[in-house]
């Protein structure tokens, strides 16, 4: 794995430093590049001897001042490397920050982003025994969105292939292109999670012509406004910001009565003649629910991989709701998406799932839980359907059998982890994703669904192992 190191340069007074702490990494795996933004003559000399070195990991562009959102969108789109790091040209890295970075994110290959600790350094270099301006801590949510947008800061490392689907390092023209960083977490952060490596890797230089110093207070939560709010519209979200001053808190819109006819169903299917069957019998099934032929959506079933065909099968969809359905479950109760719908509806919940009952009526999986060892488990009902399982309640996670999900769930959690082959282990991991961000999961068993397979099938060790380093850490995900 290399390191895509990336410079946009404009002050020359410390930029050998910048340069030298990048040149001395333990690591190897490492390429610079460079991009003179129209700064001052000093930082251009500095540049152009550097060039004629000819460093085979060195690449220096000279450009006219653009500004520092679009130069480093210059320089991601020209560099190569599996992760992008930010260096800005008047500060240092730790000796070993590609080497741990590295060894990070091998450990935690899910990562969208990685965040380590900084000390601040003044003009001379030495260590100034400072309060970090930022938090460093996960972030915070409310239904669905980010309340605290400062909470970031250098250093990170962004996974080149998730930059490659956002459109990259965006500013604000008014605030001459600044707002960069602050944009780009927060479009990563849709799509992976940001892991923190309790590190110190990054050295931030005190000096008095600090591009952010001229930004100032009211600047910095104009931009933090604005953010929040195009944060909002991408993701769909049906939120209203309520403050101006971060942490936000965010207030729910009201929202339509839902019905079946804003629905979008997603199908796995086997291949061949089974294939045929089921695909036939699912759209008779849901056309008896008045559901129209253009929402249900059939998808072929990847082996082993049913978070993929997940995927693969929303991004058919365009309904505000979406309806993933498979393994057998069959549904008979002509108003049993109507009374999903309404449980949806009345509790501001965001997924809702069903209690799966066998032909003979007992209960197969009903308010499903976490055991002891944090794994995804089914509590199991009497023999009939008429117990404790017919109520509803909050849930920890719910299986993806059937699950009705709001959109914008989807949009905000980056969907299911391609990561996991196991399908329990894959709907516990998107429940988790959701429920972190502050989305409400609720277990509906008023309404039941005929399940003729096993619901809770078994994981793999690697599925378990992923799964663990993934969430130990955050236990007040696992209430029971």
């Amino acid at each position: 794995m290399i390191v895509s190191i990336e410079t946009p340069v404009f002050k020359g007074k410390w930029l050998k430093q910048c340069i030298d702490s990048v040149l001395t990494q333990s690591s190897p795996n490492w390429f610079l590049s460079l991009c003179w933004d129209g700064g001052d003559d000093q930082s251009r000399r500095i540049l152009e001897e550097l060039k004629e070195r000819n460093h085979p990991n060195i690449k220096i562009y000279f450009e006219e001042n653009r500004g520092i959102a679009r130069a480093r969108h210059f320089l991601s789109e020209r560099s190569r490397g599996d992760y992008i790091l930010p260096l800005d040209d008047d500060d240092v890295l730790t000796a070993d920050a590609v080497e741990k970075l590295l060894a990070f994110v091998e450990k935690k290959p899910w990562s969208g982003i990685v965040r380590a600790r900084r000390k601040f350094i003044d003009e001379d270099g030495r260590v100034v025994d400072q309060e970090p301006w930022f938090p460093f801590e996960p972030r915070h949510y409310q239904h669905g969105m980010v309340t605290d947008i400062f909470n970031h800061a250098q250093p990170y490392l962004i996974n080149r292939e998730l930059y490659g689907r956002t459109a990259g390092w965006e500013g604000f023209e008014d605030f001459k292109f600044a707002g960069e960083d602050c944009d780009i977490i927060l479009k990563l952060e849709e799509l992976a999670p940001i892991e923190l490596l309790d590190d110190v890797l990054y050295y931030y230089r005190l000096n008095p012509n600090r591009a952010s110093d001229e930004l100032e207070v009211a600047g910095a939560h104009e931009m933090w406004r604005r953010l929040a709010d195009k944060s909002i519209a991408r993701m769909g979200l049906p939120l209203e910001r309520e403050n101006d001053v971060p942490p936000y808190t965010y207030k729910r819109l009201p929202q339509p009565i839902p019905d079946t006819t804003m629905i979008d169903f997603v199908i796995p299917h086997q291949g061949g003649m089974r294939g045929f069957i089921e695909r036939r019998q699912y759209r008779a099934a849901l056309k008896r629910f008045g559901i129209a032929n253009d929402a249900i959506h059939f998808v072929r079933l990847r082996k082993n991989d049913i978070a993929t065909t997940l995927n693969q099968g929303f991004q058919q969809t365009s309904r505000p709701l979406v309806c993933f359905l498979y393994g057998g479950v069959q549904v008979d109760d002509p108003k049993f998406f109507d009374a999903m719908l309404a449980t949806l509806h009345e509790q501001q919940a965001d997924i809702i799932g069903p209690k799966f009952v066998g032909p003979d009526g007992s209960v197969r999986a009903a308010a499903p839980c976490f055991d002891d060892n944090q794994l995804p488990a089914l509590r199991k009902g009497g023999e009939d359907d008429e117990d404790e399982a017919a109520r509803v309640a909050d849930a920890q996670w719910l299986p993806a059998q059937l699950l009705l999900v709001r959109r914008e769930v989807v949009n905000a959690v980056a969907g299911f982890d391609a990561g996991f082959s196991c399908p329990r282990i894959a709907s516990a991991d998107f429940c988790l994703k959701a429920r972190q961000r502050d989305f409400r999961c609720l277990y509906d068993g008023t309404v039941a669904a005929l399940c003729d397979i096993p619901v809770d099938a078994e994981s793999t060790a690697a599925d378990i192992e992923r799964y663990h380093d993934k969430w130990s850490s955050y236990t007040h995900l696992f209430w029971d």
